[in-house]
């Protein structure tokens, strides 16, 4: 008999989150190739690239913004955003599109746009491994820095891209004018592949992002833990 209650239960369900499901897409038609899951109470999220919202089960109160968890403690929105964040596959990263930097047993790839401050920050804490080796996709988002492909066209052409990128992000050395082939193009199709909107973004081996100005002991610890699996 409980069986049966389950099975029935678990139907019902199912159906529920079908006509759900048919009656957002009726009504929104844009979040047909959006995940949907429920999330909290009657409260469904949807996720759609980086865009995330929560919508109640009769279509009436839609909340757009950050939802958190207070007995948890945690932000539900950023734990769904690091759920559905894209993984890489590592054969798309090529080294010969980044400037290198050490040359440790373990890697990571690097997307950043050399005018972000953020970036500079990170670049400090990169120099603190030890045995990693760092390839650093220059990302220039001219949106917000306008001059940054510029730059960053610049540090590619140089004799030595390693020194002048950490010149130019550690101690403002402008580098030498030159133009050159170089793979800007190509980084910005490649992060535009993974939704990676923003720098810096470090991507591990198992082709997971962390966004952001990352703490050297941080990225030691996900190394580190990434070595054990």
């Amino acid at each position: 008999m409980r069986k049966l209650i389950l099975a029935l239960s678990l139907a019902c369900c199912a159906q529920a989150h079908a006509d759900f499901l048919q009656d957002l897409h009726t009504k929104y038609p844009q979040t047909k190739d959006a995940v949907v899951k429920k999330a909290f109470g009657n409260f469904y999220s949807i996720v759609r690239g980086n865009e995330i919202i929560y919508i109640n089960d009769d279509l009436s109160i839609l909340i757009n913004g950050d939802v958190v968890d207070l007995k948890a403690n945690r932000s539900l929105t950023n734990t769904l955003r690091e759920a559905n964040r894209p993984k890489f596959d590592l054969s798309d990263l090529r080294e010969s599109d980044a400037i290198k930097m050490g040359n440790g047993t373990r890697r990571i790839f690097v997307f950043s746009d050399p005018d972000c401050p953020y970036c500079r920050q990170l670049q400090g804490e990169l120099g603190k491994l030890e045995n990693v080796s760092v390839f650093v996709l220059p990302l220039p988002l001219t949106g917000l820095h306008p001059n940054a492909a510029t730059i960053a066209e610049n540090i590619w052409c140089a004799a030595d891209r390693s020194a002048a990128w950490n010149g130019y992000l550690l101690r403002g050395v402008k580098p030498a004018e030159k133009a050159c082939s170089n793979p800007l193009v190509r980084n910005a199709a490649l992060a535009a592949k993974y939704r990676v909107l923003g720098t810096p973004a470090i991507v591990f081996e198992d082709g997971s992002v962390v966004p952001g100005a990352v703490p050297a002991s941080a990225i030691e610890a996900r190394l580190a833990a990434l070595a054990k699996k």
